[in-house]
């Protein structure tokens, strides 16, 4: 497959439910060794501020009272990135915290602990393994084979991000708008 195929879309992965994705992880990403760049998550912080903020104001929300809630909260100012430490923070209330795996694989994306959440991958984990294809990842056949780590009989089996206290769409469109820039750019790193 080549390398703009493996690239992964907001189309192919959607949010349901309001807070519901996920994210697969390319076998080949966790192997020991391959050498990911331990940079690329925070480089590509300010990007998906950017994106996350242009998809949320083309959000429709259910209820007036949750659109009024993402316009005061989220949508009040334009995305502003501070630098605190080595943490760079949105607005005021994220931030891209980041856990690293031994090969410089995220291993866990946090935008806050308390509102907002966190995705992260443990292959020991059975929340971090879903069939493939289901409702939350619309991959192509071949994208699928790609993905695909094992089978169990002849379903394929992929590796992903689990969710953690991601409790509102906000926060789950950033971590997912976040997490495929960060896989797209590993891609390119890996293939290249």
């Amino acid at each position: 497959m080549q390398l703009e195929e493996l690239f992964l879309t907001k189309e192919e992965l959607p949010i349901l439910y309001a807070n519901c994705f996920q994210i697969p992880i390319h076998p080949k990403l966790i192997d020991e060794n391959i050498k990911i760049d331990e940079t690329i998550a925070k480089r590509i912080f300010p990007k998906a501020a950017e994106e996350w903020y242009k998809d949320l104001k083309n959000y429709s929300p259910e209820t007036n009272q949750e659109k009024e809630w993402i316009n005061k909260v989220f949508l009040k100012n334009k995305p502003k990135i501070t630098k605190h430490f080595d943490h760079q923070i949105l607005n005021g209330f994220w931030q891209d915290d980041i856990n690293l795996r031994e090969n410089g694989l995220v291993q866990c994306f946090s935008i806050s602990r308390n509102t907002g959440g966190s995705i992260y991958f443990n292959e020991e984990d059975m929340n971090c393994q879903t069939l493939i294809p289901n409702t939350y990842l619309k991959l192509s056949k071949e994208k699928i084979k790609e993905f695909e780590h094992k089978k169990v009989g002849k379903y394929p089996i992929a590796y992903r991000y689990s969710q953690h206290n991601v409790d509102a769409y906000p926060g789950a469109l950033f971590l997912r708008n976040w997490a495929i820039l960060y896989m797209n750019e590993v891609f390119k790193q890996i293939c290249s």
